[in-house]
């Protein structure tokens, strides 16, 4: 069972496990296979597991949209936070293996890489909801497994999904912008990331049981670098697009080491998926020149 199964990992998680029996429940959108859930209700997460009986949950129920951590505070961390303990309550309860979906920005950017033993601290509200979540997550399932991940891109359902389709429409549109040419980001393809916890939900023996694990690409970018990319990608003057300084109080450089995962993965080099590579097609739809 996928919580949050209509967003951007969620509907990647879905077709990672396509050849599983799997169901993902969503509270707003609908979809096939999709079940309406309130993952910040008791009542509906519990009777969730109770009518599908799950063997594996996943959550990804999550609000990562700066917008709504400043206008809806309450209910952002109701997503952020109480989901998460609802969720790995019931998963135990109903003896179901659980997977939650942290980020990166549990750190400070102040020291990368970051192993899974690094000490937390985070410099914004999203990252203090997901140290609580998992903290939360622990205490309620002590055999789950945490995967941290960074910043995903994919193929979305409307610009403002991903931080890759907001900047690509910010070139495409010829309007002056300024990026951030501080913050560095690893944009992470989001079927890569359903395929790492493919791999992770499959694992016998309890190879990970309460465990931390991180997963990102390799390469960083900042958001003003990613725009000149995109620029020259599909020949577009840049000359709108200026480099500016980090928005907020965001995390310098949040880059996870990966290497123990990597390792037991035992993928070969040309199995990664690189963001020069993915980058195009995920943003063409979302490029609008003027």
């Amino acid at each position: 069972m996928v919580f949050g199964a209509s967003g951007l990992l969620g509907r990647s998680m879905m077709r990672a496990f396509e050849d599983w029996k799997v169901t993902g429940t969503s509270f707003r959108r609908k979809g096939q296979g999709l079940v309406t859930v309130d993952a910040t209700s008791t009542d509906d997460v519990l009777n969730a597991l109770s009518r599908f009986e799950p063997d594996v949950v996943i959550n990804c129920v999550g609000e990562r949209r700066p917008e709504a951590w400043a206008n809806a505070p309450v209910r952002a961390h109701e997503l952020n936070v109480e989901a998460a303990r609802l969720i790995a309550e019931a998963a135990r309860q109903h003896g179901a293996s659980l997977l939650h979906i942290s980020s990166d920005y549990v750190f400070d950017g102040t020291a990368p890489p970051y192993r899974v033993d690094a000490r937390r601290n985070p410099m914004t509200a999203y990252g203090q909801w997901k140290l609580l979540a998992e903290d939360a997550v622990r205490r309620a399932c002590p055999e789950a497994v945490i995967l941290r991940l960074p910043v995903l891109y994919g193929p979305v359902e409307y610009a403002a999904e991903t931080n890759l389709t907001q900047i690509a429409r910010q070139v495409g549109s010829g309007e002056p912008a300024e990026l951030d040419d501080v913050c560095v980001r690893y944009p992470t393809h989001v079927d890569e990331a359903a395929e790492v916890c493919r791999w992770l939900a499959a694992q016998s023996k309890g190879q990970y049981l309460g465990s931390v694990a991180h997963w990102s690409a390799e390469h960083g970018f900042t958001k003003y670098r990613m725009g000149l990319m995109i620029a020259q990608h599909f020949g577009i003057a840049p000359d709108h697009i200026k480099a500016g300084a980090a928005s907020g109080d965001r995390p310098a450089d949040c880059r996870l080491d990966c290497l123990d995962l990597r390792a037991a993965l035992g993928w070969p080099v040309d199995h990664y998926r690189t963001f020069a590579d993915e980058f195009p097609q995920a943003v063409a739809p979302w490029v609008r020149t003027a």
